[in-house]
């Protein structure tokens, strides 16, 4: 799976190099007090642990979707014996 994810990456555009990204933010959260700084921060965690949990729940559906296929083509094969 490891493999396929980096080679689909890989084959994606991207608008922004995540360096320039990352750099942009830097400047940006410099500007802030430290209170706005820690908002942000933690409005930040919040959205990469939704995608996280989102994630997670998709690939159990996927999980489960390939485990009962594997039981029809099983029993398809059977019938087919």
């Amino acid at each position: 799976m490891g493999k396929s994810y980096a080679d689909w990456k890989l084959s994606q555009s991207s608008v922004t190099e995540p360096d320039e990204v990352e750099e942009a933010y830097k400047k940006v959260i410099a500007t802030l007090s430290p209170e706005q700084e820690e908002v942000i921060t933690k409005y930040c965690d919040q959205i990469f642990n939704s995608g996280a949990e989102t994630e997670e729940f998709f690939y159990r559906l996927g999980l489960k979707d390939g485990l009962h296929l594997k039981t029809v083509v099983k029993k398809v094969i059977r019938s087919l014996s």
